[in-house]
């Protein structure tokens, strides 16, 4: 029995170092947190084996006792490490945390001092004898023992259950590292009920140390064979968690297996309730879902969604799942929110629509300037030679003392600027028309129009014009300053085109679909149907030997009306003394509205 003592000493240091060797082996997987609690395991398996290894090298009772209570430095831990290994590597992390930590140090520190205080009351030993024959200790234990031996099997139990109960949550692939850890996690407590219950081989020593390094290299083994620590479960659910996409994976009897977070918010669903109910009654208020996910092809389709009176879009990809054999075993869907593309490619959409169509009104005014450039050159060359010319008489005529003759000539100049001032007024007109915007409102008609008439009083005393309004006034929205002018100039125009005397006309009517039509009729010749299209061009004068003028005039009442909502035309048969009717359509204002803009 001499010769058998010392190999108990070499079994336990060779199974300290052989765990020292597996915390080492660990030590490249450290960034996992369940990899730090397992290399803290195998450090305190070193520790108690190491201190089992000096109780067998010596006979000395006093020795044996110290060394027995040394290796409580690793037991008191090994039952914790395990625990909160077993349970960061089934995920359950909310239980892994500094609180849940220092709880369950409590009684690991209370072991350890009732330990080396032993002498005083008897709690972890009651009495050990020395068996010199065997050179082996055999215990007594007290009533802490016994507690602290239910407090570690309580945790390694639950730290088991916490694997054997995460393998349905895992693909069969991570099913295959957590069965090699519980056969793993087995052995040591069988070792440990062994040496407990007196169910040994070798009497009185204690397998445990020895069984955990042999779980250290079982777990080594599973590191080579299947990158336990490499391709851990957490890395898939975490991806899950934090993905923007929502993942649905149904089997094929149509129950969801999985439902990430993503998903369930996308649809409003319930996180307890969803998972492992039928897809059918999980989307009954998404049709469209529903025969997607019972189409037998895998399908790519858009897919819009209506929440808090927004709209969301989002793309849907359905993909078919088969098992190794071949056969159909479930379906995959993700979908992906892309409702701020989609808006923003509205945006885009709108404002390219916004800059073709600034493009074509600054494509409209370049063509307008360039083409009344050419009429503007002709038209004013007369007036400014007339000033030239008139002011070199008027120089002339200074110097001879002529007043006669520089009155006449400075008549001449006054009446040419006049008209130099007025192509240049159409210009601004035309120009403000086409690209100045105005905020409309409610008008009162006879307002704007008694201004407008206003301004040319003298035109019609120069034409000896008569001008009847035929029934009372209808109210339109529009911009007053701009309907004031388009009355000047049709009344202008009436007077210039009418008959000798002028006689005009003026009125207006509901026209239907919420429109009045306001209207000016003259006593002139008419104007051909042939050339009524050509009215309101710009620079088209249909008698210029009867009026002068910069053909500018009509074509700016249409820009201005069409500005507004409205509508220009002309009626006229083209009879001689049949005269013209011009007319322009308003928005109709309610009475109300206008009430309320007083």
């Amino acid at each position: 029995m001499i010769d058998f003592l010392p190999s108990n000493s070499l079994i336990q240091l060779l199974t300290a170092f052989t765990a020292i060797g597996t915390s080492i082996l660990l030590w490249k997987f450290r960034k996992a947190i369940e990899v730090r609690f397992l290399i803290l395991l195998e450090i305190f398996v070193a520790i108690w084996a190491f201190c089992y290894a000096l109780e067998f090298g010596t006979t000395v009772l006093e020795e044996k006792v110290r060394y027995s209570q040394m290796s409580y430095l690793g037991i008191a831990f090994i039952p914790l490490t395990y625990f909160f290994f077993t349970t960061s590597y089934s995920q359950k992390f909310r239980l892994v945390n500094k609180r849940s930590i220092l709880i369950t140090l409590l009684i690991p520190i209370i072991t350890l001092i009732l330990v080396f205080t032993n002498d005083k009351h008897g709690l972890i030993w009651k009495d050990y004898t020395l068996d010199s024959s065997a050179n082996m200790l055999y215990y007594k234990h007290g009533i802490w023992f016994w507690f602290f031996d239910i407090y570690a099997f309580t945790l390694i139990a639950w730290g088991i259950f916490n694997l054997v109960s995460s393998i349905s949550n895992f693909t069969s692939f991570y099913k295959k590292q957590i069965r090699i850890l519980i056969v793993a996690s087995l052995i040591p407590v069988i070792a440990n009920l062994m040496y407990i219950f007196n169910i040994n081989p070798v009497p009185g020593f204690d397998w445990t140390t020895v069984s955990f390094v042999l779980t250290g290299l079982i777990i080594a083994f599973g590191i080579f064979r299947y990158k336990i620590f490499e391709l851990i479960p957490v890395a898939r659910e975490k991806l899950l968690n934090t993905m923007n996409e929502g993942v649905l994976v149904i089997n094929r009897n149509g129950i969801i297996e999985e439902a990430n977070p993503a998903l369930i918010q996308t649809f409003g669903l319930n996180e307890k309730t969803c998972i492992h109910s039928n897809f059918v009654q999980t989307f009954e208020q998404f049709p469209e879902i529903i025969k997607l996910l019972q189409s037998d092809d895998d399908r790519f389709t858009d897919f819009e969604m209506q929440r808090n009176k927004q709209s969301f879009y989002y793309q849907i990809r359905i993909t078919s799942l088969h098992n190794q054999l071949g056969k159909l075993s479930g379906k995959l869907m993700v979908l992906s929110d892309v409702s701020s593309i989609r808006r923003t490619k509205n945006q885009l959409t709108k404002k390219n629509n916004l800059l073709k169509e600034q493009n074509r009104r600054n494509e409209k005014l370049i063509d307008d300037l360039d083409a009344y450039a050419h009429t503007l050159a002709h038209d004013l060359k007369n007036p400014l030679s007339v000033i030239f010319s008139s002011s070199d008489i008027i120089l002339a005529a200074a110097e001879e003392g002529d007043m006669e003759t520089i009155k006449e000539f400075s008549a001449v100049i006054k009446e040419s600027s006049a008209k130099t001032i007025s192509v240049t007024n159409e210009l601004l007109k035309m120009a403000t028309a086409g690209h100045e915007d105005v905020e409309t409102a409610p008008i009162e008609m006879e307002q704007v129009y008694t201004a407008a008439l206003a301004q040319i009083t003298d035109n019609i005393l120069d034409y000896k014009a008569s001008i009847e309004v035929e029934n009372s006034w209808i109210n339109a929205q529009a911009y007053a300053p701009w309907i004031e002018e388009i009355w000047i100039n049709l009344l202008s125009n009436a007077m210039k085109y009418g008959g000798v005397p002028p006689q005009i006309k003026v009125g207006c009517e509901l026209n239907g679909q919420g429109m009045v039509k306001y209207w000016v009729k003259d006593n002139g010749d008419g104007i051909p149907k042939d050339q009524h299209i050509n009215v309101f061009r710009k620079h088209t004068r249909l008698q210029p030997d009867k009026a002068g003028g910069y053909g500018l005039g009509l074509s700016i009442v249409k820009r201005i009306i069409e500005k507004l909502g409205g509508k220009v035309g002309v009626e006229s048969t083209g009879e001689k003394g049949g005269g013209s009717l011009f007319y322009f359509k308003l928005p109709a204002v309610r009475v109300e509205a206008l009430n309320e803009v007083r």
